[in-house]
């Protein structure tokens, strides 16, 4: 009986070794980006795309509480995609908390695989096996042929309207783009104008873009709030004029955004995504690139809660919600302490359980202490003589099974579809409500200040190139 217990106790270091493994598998998922719908980590979507699918994610949240979010990961480091796939469903909280109706795609481009899931709630409107439809005419001929961005914006708008969203609509007719300078072609303008006017319906803000040869003898800063002015632009509007005679730019922004679309965010943009592109004369291409980073900037707050700050695409954690119904709050390291803890706990129980049955074993010849008080009531024939110090031929001291099986009370999670499988079981998983979260800057300046008027423009002078 040494060796048995020597056998449990070895057996039970294992598992309290293994324990901590298995808790860092769930501490290695990602958080979610600031844009909550679009997850791009694998980098493999464009601009253009994201911000498409992340206007009508929130347009469908704010419609009846679905969500549909996109992740795209280089690889799942071993783990199955299914089970990534669900486990960062229920991290996140995707969906509604009462209503259970998100869905998750996710992306492992070098593990060249994908799964969605779906929320409990919605498992009849979208089954496994329409899913499984969706993927494989939608998703995998461009996959297979790392078109992502092509199979992405697809796939997410056939999931969009299988919920009862809205993927396509006419929008409105608002000129943004006045390009003077005649350096834009009409794809250009007709891109910035249908943008602005779908992105500002969502997020409350336009984006201006302006060009012009020469300012008449003006400061390029003076001209821009003029031109903010002659146009109409609101306090939460954004324009940029693009200077092409004075090789110079300006970007300006409305007073009730200048606490958020700061000058050092202005900046950030203005280097990473108009700089590389005006510096080769592209300006079509700058002008492109920096407005889709508005747009970004601004979808990814367009349901911030209050008082929360969110980076450039950064971090915020979702209400979440696992599969069982309860909420993940954000400590997860202190829940993951307690949980190894009572493990320790159980092992310990269970080691001492069977030291003391290996004892009276060996004493008494039955796994209890047959004169104690207790088992003196409860087996009162250890009493007669004849059952003294001898050994138990049955098993008279061991508890009966019982008459019925028992189930462990647990629940399902998972389901969905894949690249390599066929649609499996439904779906345990559960929402959470995962909101995403959601003056001026130039090229070799700091923010300047004397100017005045504009209108709703920001009295921080905003910022241009030189």
């Amino acid at each position: 009986m040494k060796h048995k217990s020597l056998k449990i106790a070895w057996i039970a270091i294992i598992l309290t070794m293994l324990f901590p493994v298995l808790s860092f598998a769930k501490s290695t998922l990602p958080e979610h980006t600031g844009a909550f719908y679009v997850n791009d980590f694998a980098n493999v979507l464009n601009d253009k795309t994201e911000n498409y699918m992340v206007n009508y994610g929130i347009k469908l949240h704010r419609k009846n509480e679905a969500q549909v979010v996109v992740v795209t990961v280089d690889s799942t480091n071993g783990m199955p995609i299914k089970e990534y796939a669900t486990s960062l469903f229920n991290k996140w909280g995707i969906g509604s908390k009462e209503k259970n109706n998100g869905v998750l795609l996710l992306l492992s481009i070098k593990d060249d695989d994908y799964w969605a899931v779906q929320g409990k709630g919605i498992v009849n409107t979208l089954p496994d096996s329409k899913i499984s439809e969706i993927l494989s005419r939608q998703l995998e001929p461009d996959f297979a042929a790392k078109n992502y961005s092509n199979g992405v914006y697809k796939t997410y708008g056939s999931f969009i309207q299988a919920l009862g969203g809205t993927w396509t609509e006419n929008v409105g007719n608002k000129t943004y783009v006045s390009d003077n300078a005649g350096v834009f072609k009409q794809v250009t303008k007709d891109y910035l104008n249908q943008s602005s006017n779908r992105y500002k319906d969502t997020t409350g803000n336009g984006i201006y873009v302006v060009t012009v040869k020469n300012t008449g003898g003006k400061t390029l800063q003076d001209y821009t709030y003029m031109k903010f002015a002659s146009v109409g632009a609101g306090s939460k509007d954004t324009m940029l004029v693009l200077d092409i005679g004075g090789d110079n730019y300006h970007v300006l922004q409305g007073k009730d955004v200048d606490q958020v679309l700061t000058n050092e965010v202005i900046k950030g943009i203005l280097n990473s995504a108009l700089e590389p592109s005006f510096a080769k004369k592209d300006y079509a291409g700058g002008a492109t690139a920096t407005a889709n980073a508005f747009y970004n900037f601004f979808l990814s707050r367009a349901e911030a809660a209050p008082n929360t700050v969110v980076g450039d695409k950064g971090a915020t954690p979702a209400s979440a919600t696992q599969a069982d119904g309860t909420s993940e709050k954000s400590g997860n390291s202190g829940v993951t302490s307690g949980m190894f803890k009572v493990f320790l706990g159980i092992i310990g129980l269970f080691i001492f359980s069977s030291w003391r049955r290996s004892r009276n074993l060996s004493k008494y010849g039955v796994r209890y202490n047959p004169y104690s008080r207790r088992n003196k009531r409860r087996y009162s024939h250890w009493d007669r003589d004849d059952y003294r110090h001898h050994r138990s031929s049955s098993s008279s001291g061991r508890r009966s099974s019982g008459g019925s099986n028992w189930g462990g009370g647990g629940s399902s999670s998972g389901g969905g579809a894949g690249r390599h499988s066929s649609g499996g079981s439904s779906s345990g998983n559960s929402g959470g409500g995962g909101s995403s979260s959601g003056g001026g800057s130039g090229r070799q300046n700091s923010s300047g200040g004397g100017s005045s008027g504009g209108g709703g423009a920001s009295s921080g002078g905003g910022v241009g190139r030189h």
